[in-house]
């Protein structure tokens, strides 16, 4: 089975909770494994879709501990610019609609084919422009994710040399590469799989909420 990939990266949008199953039962089916034969698990923990994270996470955690197999948590930006052909040094730039102006993103600097590519900016809560503002104005500059083409339906971005790549997809073989990566370099850094956890890089709305009704008890 050595090499083989089922590649089933597409778009879910909101149906995120509907469609992972599927996605996972179909991915095994087309490869004609079954779930038992799963020794290494890899999941994006953000920061993005506050539901999705949580649902991806707590699914590959429940798969995790049910098979007694190795999880590891990837930034979503990363399984991104990991998939992105730009060339050597080029600064990708990974941006996800966080609303409020803002988004969820990070910037790396591409790596050769089997490398991980390195981080520039860390995930994290940004306004578009802290991202682009980071990156020197003679490198390279890629950018991916509905972060950035919000902004550029509306004019709003101040760096015209971004090559944008529009409808950006991560690759599985991509994905599948990085995972291996990572864990080849600290296999014993994932052997718990409580340690992988939701990086939401803010609090949610109900969270803020409940604390400005917290400070007006304290005042």
């Amino acid at each position: 089975m050595t090499g083989k990939t089922a590649d089933m990266g597409r778009n879910a949008g909101v149906s995120h909770s509907i469609t992972l199953f599927d996605s996972i039962q179909n991915a095994l089916q087309k490869l004609g494994i079954q779930t038992q034969s799963l020794e290494l698990l890899g999941v994006g923990i953000g920061p993005g879709s506050f539901t999705g994270i949580r649902i991806a996470v707590t699914t590959a955690r429940m798969l995790a501990q049910v098979l007694s197999v190795p999880l590891v948590g990837i930034h979503s930006p990363l399984l991104y610019a990991a998939s992105a052909r730009v060339p050597a040094e080029a600064v990708i730039i990974v941006a996800f609609d966080a609303k409020k102006e803002r988004v969820f993103g990070a910037a790396y600097r591409a790596a050769e084919t089997t490398a991980v590519p390195e981080e520039v900016i860390k995930p994290g809560d940004y306004h578009v422009e802290e991202l682009l503002n980071a990156v020197p104005a003679n490198c390279p500059l890629y950018t991916i994710g509905n972060g950035i083409e919000k902004f550029m339906e509306r004019g709003l971005l101040a760096r015209p040399d971004l090559i944008h790549l529009p409808g950006f997809t991560p690759s599985g073989d991509a994905a599948i590469r990085l995972l291996e990566n990572l864990y080849a370099t600290h296999p014993n850094k994932y052997d718990d799989y409580s340690r992988v956890v939701p990086v939401y890089a803010r609090k949610s709305d109900a969270e803020i909420v409940k604390d400005l009704k917290k400070k007006k008890k304290e005042t």
